[in-house]
C-alpha cells in the first residue's frame, strides 16, 4: 500500500476497524452492482431453474465484498464470514431443491443474515466516517446500506409469511399464495413509502413490521442522506 493511500485513510484508532468496508472503491462498486441486480432482478427466477441458478450466482459479488472486509478485519467482521458460508451452503441446497419450501426459507434466512451483517458494517462507516474519506465513497456506502436495509426487511417478511401463512395478501396472486420475491418487492415499496397497495400486510405482526420499515426508510433518507450532503460540502473531503 502506498504512503499516499495510507495517509488518506489514517485514523487515530486501528485503521482496519474503521475503513475496511471502503478501502477500495471498486469493491464497493461490485457490492452496489450486485445488490441492484439481486434486489431488482428477481423476476428472472420465474423463467426457469437455469435462470434461477444465474440469479444465485450474482450473490458471488456480495460474498466477495463480505470476504474482503472480513479479511481486512477478522476480529470485527467474523460474523460476515460465517453468514457468507451459511448463505453459500443454503444457496447450493436451494439450487438443487428449488421446490423444497424448507430449502427456500433457509436460503432467505441466510440472505437476511448476510445483508444484516453487511448493513451493520456499512452503518458503522456512515455513523463515524474515517477522516478525509472521499464523499463519493460515502455515497456508495449509503446507497448500498439503503438497498441492504430493504433486503433485510424483505427477508424478515418472507420468513414471517413462511411461519405464519396469510400474513400478507397479494391482490395480483391468482391462487392467493405470495412468493418471496413478491415480499421483497413489497419491502422496497414500503421502505420508500410508495404504498401501491397491491401487496398488503394483514396480520398484526406483519403490519407492525411494515410500519417499522416505513419509519426507518424515512429516517434513513432524512438523517443519513442529509448528513452525507453536509460531509460532501467540505472541500477537504475531496481534495
Amino acid at each position: 500500500m502506498s504512503n499516499r493511500h495510507h495517509r488518506r485513510f489514517s485514523v487515530a484508532m486501528p485503521r482496519r476497524h474503521r475503513d475496511a468496508p471502503i478501502r477500495n472503491r471498486w469493491v464497493l462498486g461490485i457490492l452496489l452492482a450486485s445488490l441492484v441486480l439481486l434486489q431488482f432482478g428477481y423476476p428472472i427466477t420465474l423463467e426457469g431453474p437455469i435462470w434461477t441458478i444465474v440469479y444465485l450466482l450474482t450473490y458471488t459479488g456480495v460474498l466477495y465484498f463480505g470476504v474482503r472486509i472480513s479479511a481486512d478485519d477478522p476480529g470485527r467482521y467474523w460474523a460476515v464470514m460465517i453468514a457468507s458460508l451459511l448463505l453459500t451452503a443454503a444457496g447450493v441446497w436451494f439450487a438443487i431443491q428449488q421446490e423444497d419450501s424448507t430449502a427456500e426459507a433457509t436460503f432467505i434466512a441466510t440472505i437476511g443474515l448476510l445483508q444484516l451483517t453487511l448493513l451493520i458494517a456499512l452503518g458503522a462507516v456512515l455513523l463515524s466516517p474515517p477522516p478525509k474519506v472521499r464523499s463519493v465513497d460515502l455515497i456508495l456506502v449509503a446507497v448500498s446500506a439503503y438497498l441492504l436495509l430493504g433486503g433485510v426487511f424483505g427477508s424478515i417478511a418472507s420468513l414471517l409469511e413462511y411461519t405464519s401463512p396469510g400474513s400478507y395478501l397479494d391482490t395480483q396472486a391468482v391462487d392467493g399464495v405470495i412468493e418471496w420475491h413478491g415480499l421483497f418487492y413489497y419491502s422496497y415499496v414500503t421502505l420508500s413509502t410508495l404504498g401501491y397497495g397491491d401487496v398488503v400486510p394483514v396480520a398484526p405482526w406483519a403490519r407492525s413490521l411494515g410500519s417499522l420499515e416505513a419509519v426507518m426508510g424515512t429516517l434513513f433518507v432524512a438523517v443519513v442522506i442529509a448528513r452525507l450532503v453536509g460531509i460532501a460540502r467540505r472541500p477537504e473531503r475531496d481534495a
